[in-house]
């Protein structure tokens, strides 16, 4: 017994610890929600036994309470000053201007600029990209913020390469997310590289998977080849994204591209990541998603309707992708959409 309770206390134990920092007229939402779906996760990952994790979740203010936007009042767990050795350190929306808040808090950029030094993974929600733009730390980097206020990001950052075709964005440890719903996108990348692959869909699986794009699939991140340029590639994508249900036809490809199909499965992968297969399932899937959710067709029709003759590998590859077969995936965004009142 001894033995054993030696063993059990002596298990190292993965620490994982994130701060929210507070601050006036920030939208409660884009701080409750990932503090939520990162308490869901390690919820899930202690049920299922997973690798042992200390999650240390902060709420960092100046002081006293903090108001946010609709009068949610939270009171912060520790100051700036306390915050050392985070993992993840998060920046809530701001409401409407955001100019005069960045102005009254130096200490937050500051604080910024010290957790970029220790190489800290920072995510900016909306107009708080305006934190990290202030503190510098944007200068010549991609960087996105909230829709209505791009303009005035552009004229007050001109240094910031701003990122307006795109929702996410990421520059080695900054990431910036243009809304509130965008950061669950997000959230379900941190928690697979937190936890793992299982408990992020078991985590997106409760959080309106409906609704969900992946992270990979919206979001510009510097130096990856996604955001490539390719022209010729560009085309074939279009043409695969418009056509997903034919069969893919590799010379047929290589032909709008003026390539050979050597030269273009080459260079395919280099700019995308992906096989022409692989893109082409992911469009596939995309449109299957939205059917299982808004139609009442069965599932071997909605594989013909998407281009899979044989319904039994269109129900593999949905569980291969989504971790979830048809029918579960089906029932989980239908329980999210037509949920009976308690």
């Amino acid at each position: 017994m001894a033995n054993l309770a030696k063993s059990f206390y002596t298990k190292p134990m993965k620490t994982l610890n994130i701060a929210i920092l507070l601050y006036e007229h920030a939208l409660a939402s884009s701080l409750s929600l990932p503090a939520e779906m990162l308490s869901a996760a390690d919820n899930f990952n202690r049920s299922r036994k997973g690798p042992a994790t200390q999650l240390t979740l902060r709420f960092a203010g100046a002081g006293g309470a903090v108001n946010h936007s609709g009068g949610v009042a939270i009171q912060p767990s520790c100051t700036y000053q306390q915050l050392d050795d985070i993992d993840l350190m998060i920046l809530p929306a701001l409401w409407r201007n955001p100019i005069p808040v960045v102005r009254r808090h130096s200490e937050i950029t500051q604080l910024l600029k010290k957790a970029n030094a220790s190489n800290t993974q920072i995510l900016s929600v909306g107009t708080s990209s305006c934190f990290l733009a202030a503190a510098g730390l944007l200068d010549n980097k991609p960087a996105t913020t909230h829709w209505y206020f791009m303009d005035a990001f552009a004229e007050h950052y001109p240094a910031v390469k701003l990122q307006r075709q795109h929702l996410i964005t990421r520059s080695d440890n900054l990431y910036c997310v243009g809304s509130v719903n965008s950061v669950a996108d997000l959230m379900i990348y941190f928690i697979e590289q937190f936890y793992s692959a299982d408990i992020a869909r078991e985590v997106e699986s409760h959080f309106s998977p409906e609704i969900r794009r992946g992270y990979e699939e919206q979001s510009f991140i510097a130096g990856k080849v996604s955001s490539h340029g390719d022209e010729a590639i560009i085309q074939a994508q279009q043409w695969l994204q418009d056509n997903y249900r034919q069969p893919l036809n590799s010379q047929k490809l290589a032909d709008i591209c003026e390539l050979t199909v050597r030269s273009f499965n080459r260079r395919f992968k280099a700019a995308t990541q992906l096989t022409p297969g692989e893109y082409l399932a992911q469009q596939r899937l995309r449109v299957a998603k939205d059917l299982l959710r808004d139609s009442n067709l069965a599932v071997a029709e909605i594989a013909y309707q998407v281009g899979y003759q044989d319904a039994s590998h269109f129900s593999r590859l949905v569980k291969k992708l989504l971790g979830q077969t048809p029918k579960q995936y089906r029932d989980a965004v239908r329980g999210k959409l037509f949920s009976l009142a308690d």
